[in-house]
């Protein structure tokens, strides 16, 4: 079989004050990346949208020789694209969805398409293009102030949300306390307020007027593994991460619980939770027999719902998604993401709580995780990696 070296190019934005991360936070994942294709045969530079030429079809990227980058070309563009870029800068973006185009009329593929990230990002559409498929999904409608006392008639706990948006960032919690009383969370801040009408206040002192009525922000049940008001234990959800092979076959690369330190209404490593194995937190809240069904039921639901989207929407390497189990184990689907990090992964495999073993078997799922885009790189030109 063929051993050619292909080059993939990662798509991302320099950082021109950072001399010591070319591409800002996610330079040691891109030093991975680098590390992990060489041993595939495939060579991997890293770009900027204003490193391209499009008058000649070249690029000038960066890469990693001996640990250190190094800038190179003028070389002709990569034969596969990994889009780690971000599509919502409204400085960048724009210049980078060029490319992007350039790229696509080019026929050069990429390990995750456009369509399939912005799909992800837009939390309205995903919902409702899932809604059609065998999946647990919280109820879900766009904000306004009728939908917002519909959910809190209806759900002791919602959540309100942004169409876009990632990091956990700008998401408020609601709680109903006792009747007519509610616990409004967001970051650190917590309030306590009487009233519906209070609560719209609220709403608009965090986001502004536009936040009832724009279409701009999502309100969701909330999912909970205990019963909020009778919560003993911190919140988690499950990180699972879909890959690619190179023989277009998907597998789950990894499964991590996310797990609250606080009373921070999300789960993000960003906001200080923190990475557990699945397997102790699901045995804590459900018991060892009712662990690996529970692990079952959302691997099968995370498999068919990549088989589905790459029928309903395009070829796609890899997908993260977020889930909650609820009281009887049944897994609910909270987010997908298709810029999925490793960050779940090393945290475990660096920590010092857990035994050499578990760190053992982290390193490994890291590495696997960080390798797979590569794989299925090498299996979107034909080659192989036998």
């Amino acid at each position: 079989m063929s051993t050619s070296k292909i080059t993939v190019g990662i798509l991302s934005r320099r950082t021109p004050d950072d001399s010591d991360r070319l591409f800002g936070p996610p330079t040691g994942f891109f030093e991975e990346c680098c590390l992990a294709a060489e041993s595939l045969g495939v060579r991997v530079v890293v770009f900027d949208a204003d490193d391209i030429h499009l008058e000649t079809d070249t690029v000038t990227p960066a890469t990693l020789i001996n640990s250190r980058w190094h800038e190179c070309g003028p070389e002709p563009w990569p034969q596969v694209i990994y889009d780690r870029a971000p599509v919502s800068d409204p400085v960048y973006s724009p210049k980078a969805d060029r490319i992007r185009a350039r790229f696509t009329h080019s026929n050069i593929p990429f390990i995750n398409p456009l369509e399939i990230i912005r799909f992800a990002a837009d939390k309205w559409r995903a919902f409702g293009l899932l809604s059609n498929y065998d999946v647990l999904l919280p109820d879900t409608a766009c904000l306004t102030c009728d939908s917002l006392d519909a959910f809190l008639d209806r759900y002791e706990h919602v959540y309100i949300k942004p169409v876009e948006g990632s990091l956990g960032s700008d998401i408020v919690e609601i709680v109903s306390v006792q009747a007519h009383i509610w616990v409004v969370r967001m970051d650190e801040a917590c309030h306590r307020v009487t009233g519906r009408q209070a609560v719209r206040d609220k709403i608009r002192s965090l986001f502004g007027n536009q936040a009832l009525r724009d279409s701009v922000y999502l309100v969701q049940q909330g999912i909970s593994v205990e019963p909020v008001a009778h919560r003993h234990r911190p919140r988690f959800d499950l990180r699972v991460l879909m890959q690619q092979d190179d023989q277009k076959q998907w597998g789950m690369t990894g499964l991590v619980a996310r797990v609250c330190q606080t009373d921070i209404p999300t789960t993000n490593l960003s906001t200080g939770a923190r990475s557990e194995e699945a397997e102790s937190i699901l045995d804590a809240h459900y018991g060892v027999s009712q662990r690996q069904a529970i692990v079952n039921r959302v691997v099968h639901m995370s498999l068919s719902i990549c088989q589905g989207l790459e029928q309903d929407l395009c070829a796609f390497g890899e997908l993260g998604f977020d889930i909650i189990p609820d009281p009887n184990g049944e897994p609910w689907l909270i987010e997908i993401n298709a810029k999925p990090g490793r960050n779940v992964f090393k945290r475990i495999a660096h920590s010092e709580d857990v035994s050499d073993q578990v760190r053992t078997r982290f390193k490994r799922i890291r590495r696997q995780a960080v390798t797979m885009p590569f794989r299925y790189a090498r299996g979107l030109i034909g080659s192989s990696t036998h």
